[in-house]
């Protein structure tokens, strides 16, 4: 199990201090989040996932932030809550966190359905990931198993207000917000002077998960690389601080790295096709690419090889072979080669 970091302290351009939050989102994944101060009232940029210690975490990151660096912000100071997107280490834990901190909350209106109707999303969401592995290939047992480890669990969860429009070129209290769908569908980063609160779009270390839109509307790879060019636009970004991992120091660097190790997965991808000796479906391909992928890593396996089969069909890069059983048959499973 990680060990969590400490908490830190950043002070942007202009004199806002950036506090590091760490916390555990899953049993082996840890997150951070940030509280602002001296971007209008106090504000806190994401909430964790909600699943212990998570919020306890959180909370005596706060304390820290007041004993350690003598800011004089508690819990109940907060006034307003910044969402980068609606996945659940990022808005799991609003839920407990709305006991202790009475703010308006700001999210993308593409990931909004994550507050005002968690439940509706989760069983939409579900179906969406069940027919996508359907039609990837998979045995029904290995369907069945691979569905257990998604975490798209029926959430009775109360709505959530959303009164704060995050919308692509806004600004608020000098906070200036970046839509960069992808990864997300209202996935957004936040600039402050010349630093970056870019959530999951950058990571200092992994690639970004990648998902297919036919199983999550206005997310794909198309969509991540534009938001990567549209980030490497913007100049004078001298510090990056991502949800995971570590501070960037060189984002332009960074995302350039992040391009090319995309553009390598989509070659080794032709090129498990081209050895192939008759046309593969998404699984196939999977199982060649990601050997030792299993459980809960198998099915993001198959996710980032549907969202790049997607993105080189799309192309004309790839074809579908069987196209007559795509037509017949009511729930087809492409096989794909080379074009």
């Amino acid at each position: 199990m990680p060990t969590l970091p400490s908490v830190k302290r950043f002070v942007a351009r202009g004199g806002v201090r950036i506090y590091r939050i760490p916390c555990r989102v899953f049993e082996y994944l840890t997150a951070r989040v940030y509280l602002l101060v001296g971007a209008g009232p106090p504000t806190l940029v994401d909430t964790g996932s909600g699943q212990d210690p998570c919020t306890d975490q959180i909370l005596a990151g706060l304390d820290a932030v007041r004993d350690e660096f003598g800011e004089s912000v508690r819990p109940e100071d907060i006034r307003r809550i910044l969402i980068t997107h609606g996945h659940v280490d990022h808005v799991g834990g609003l839920w407990q966190l709305r006991d202790r901190i009475d703010a308006e909350i700001g999210i993308h209106r593409l990931d909004r359905r994550a507050l005002i109707a968690a439940e509706e999303r989760a069983v939409v969401g579900k179906r969406r990931m069940h027919n996508f592995l359907k039609a990837t290939g998979l045995e029904p047992t290995r369907l069945e198993a691979l569905m257990g480890t998604t975490r798209y669990d029926r959430l009775k969860r109360p709505p959530v207000p959303v009164e704060i429009a995050v919308e692509d070129g806004g600004q608020l209290d000098g906070i200036r917000f970046i839509y960069t769908p992808g990864h997300a569908p209202g996935h957004v980063c936040m600039i402050i002077d010349d630093v970056l609160l870019c959530g999951d779009h950058v990571l200092a270390k992994t690639l970004p998960q990648q998902w297919p839109e036919s199983a999550i509307p206005n997310t794909g790879l198309a969509r991540y690389l534009e938001s990567l060019d549209k980030i490497q636009r913007i100049d004078g970004i001298d510090l990056t601080l991502a949800a995971h991992e570590p501070v960037i120091a060189d984002v332009y660097k960074r995302i350039e790295t992040i391009r090319a190790s995309q553009m390598r997965r989509l070659d080794r991808l032709i090129d498990i096709l081209q050895q192939a000796d008759q046309p593969l479906s998404i699984s196939r391909i999977a199982k060649a690419m990601y050997v030792r992928a299993t459980g809960f890593r198998e099915t993001l396996a198959l996710c980032d090889v549907g969202a790049r089969v997607e993105y080189l069909h799309q192309r004309g890069e790839l074809v579908i072979a069987n196209l007559d059983e795509v037509e017949s048959q009511e729930s087809p499973i492409c096989r794909y080669v080379v074009a």
